[in-house]
């Protein structure tokens, strides 16, 4: 993939959520379209990255929470700022800002081993332990050994959203600033978590870390969203 497939200029331009949903989803489609683009994607290089990790996920994200409207705009932000997006809101005068933080439930050195697996074989499992042997200098061989045990998915995927929240925990953000935590709600996650779950869950593990944002939300890669306010009060167990 030449480096004029993805721009900074067009990665970070002002979209309502739709606007950037379709944008990312063409992009997609048009660099995947050759093997080089296809295998730059799934390895997340260069500004791939920031495209399926950042401007990806916030699309999806402003989708689901604000619909189809053209009173917002999402901004994604390449750069070393504590925040990934600003998000502009022209419902009311004037027009406010809030910012957004965005992290996802990754395995690691394992999320990226199972990409790689994919690029060289066509095909991975999902779950399951990942098995590394050499380096990259003198060869490296992955393999992934399947898990069908969809309740130790569903928990182990449960436990990397806390392990996402701690990263980000104990840090100052800008006031009014979110936290979008993206995860892997697959048909096994479905079938074990629904939101009773999810939000017990939120408020035994995840409320009582320091996390410095007003809001989190967890959003799925398929159809799971849900928003929790972080203002520290008494909610019920």
């Amino acid at each position: 993939m030449s480096n004029e497939d993805i721009s900074k200029e067009e990665l970070t331009k002002e979209r309502t959520p739709l606007e950037l949903l379709k944008w990312v989803e063409g992009k997609l489609g048009q660099i995947e379209s050759t093997e080089e683009g296809e295998r730059t994607i799934r390895l997340h290089i260069g500004l791939a990255k920031q495209l399926m990790e950042e401007v990806y996920p916030l699309a999806i994200f402003g989708c689901r929470k604000f619909g189809d409207t053209d009173q917002i705009l999402m901004q994604p932000v390449i750069s070393n700022r504590s925040y990934d997006a600003v998000v502009t809101d022209v419902r009311s005068k004037p027009a406010s800002q809030s910012y957004v933080e965005i992290t996802q439930s990754l395995e690691g050195e394992n999320d990226y081993l199972r990409r790689l697996v994919l690029q060289e074989q066509g095909i991975v499992f999902g779950h399951g332990d990942v098995t590394k042997k050499g380096t990259k200098k003198t060869g490296l061989q992955v393999s992934v050994k399947p898990n069908v045990n969809s309740g130790d998915i569903a928990g182990n995927e449960l436990n990397r959203i806390v392990d996402a929240a701690k990263r980000k925990a104990g840090r100052d953000y800008p006031t009014n600033t979110s936290l979008i935590i993206v995860f892997d709600d697959d048909r096994f996650f479905q079938r074990h978590i629904d939101d009773a779950i999810l939000d017990a869950f939120f408020r035994k593990c995840i409320l009582p870390l320091d996390l410095r944002f007003s809001t989190l939300y967890l959003v799925g890669w398929k159809n799971v969203f849900r928003e929790f306010s972080l203002v520290k009060r008494n909610y019920p167990l």
